[in-house]
């Protein structure tokens, strides 16, 4: 009997360090920016492997906003801080998970609660 699929990142949290970043650049950004902004796709929806943060930072100049200037710096500082971060720290959702039981795919890292 198959198990519903659950969010690996929904079930533990975010690798400390993203957290972190997270926080640092919403106390400038403000939720709205973060979430529903030109990183929505990292933030929002949790991609948080390398090729979906830099395609946020490839195309983050085209994306038409309702934030202002310093709300969007923060925005894209949040992603190059990011990209800083190892794969491993950055994205720790292990290679194996697919989709069902994430409680038997323990992080190798710390952990906190998602903002």
């Amino acid at each position: 009997m198959g198990g519903m699929a659950e969010c690996w990142y929904c079930h533990w949290g975010w690798s400390r360090p993203v957290v972190e970043i997270y926080r640092r650049h919403e106390d400038v950004a403000g939720e709205q920016a973060m979430q529903f902004g030109p990183a929505h796709i990292v933030w929002s929806d949790e991609n948080f492997d390398r090729n979906s943060v830099q395609w946020c930072l490839d195309h983050f100049d085209r994306h038409r906003s309702d934030h202002n200037g310093d709300e969007l710096a923060a925005v894209r500082q949040s992603l190059v801080d990011l990209l800083a971060l190892t794969d491993d720290v950055r994205d720790p959702c292990p290679s194996s998970y697919e989709g069902e039981r994430p409680e038997l795919f323990p992080p190798a890292i710390e952990m906190d609660r998602k903002p």
